[in-house]
């Protein structure tokens, strides 16, 4: 495994907190979780584009950028009643 599949391992691997907050935390709490967890995403599939060589695998990196900001403001557009 490269130093670059260790990295992605080692963002995957820290995805799980993010899963619990989300699944037991408050709204408020959870919509940072769901950040977070979108930029770990997003750098875990740059890490794993980079360490297979497969540099057009990065749009799908930079679409869940997108995607996922749209999502969290989706998500406390929502939710402002409880925010």
């Amino acid at each position: 495994m490269s130093e670059w599949g260790l990295a992605a391992a080692v963002l995957i691997g820290a995805l799980l907190p993010c899963v619990g907050v989300c699944a037991l935390a408050g709204a408020v709490d959870a919509l940072a979780a769901l950040e977070l967890a979108g930029t770990l995403t997003v750098t875990a599939l740059m890490a794993l584009a980079e360490g297979f060589h497969r540099q057009p695998f990065i749009d799908l990196a930079l679409v869940l950028a997108l995607m996922s900001l749209i999502g969290a403001l989706v998500f406390a557009r929502l939710m402002e009643a409880e925010l």
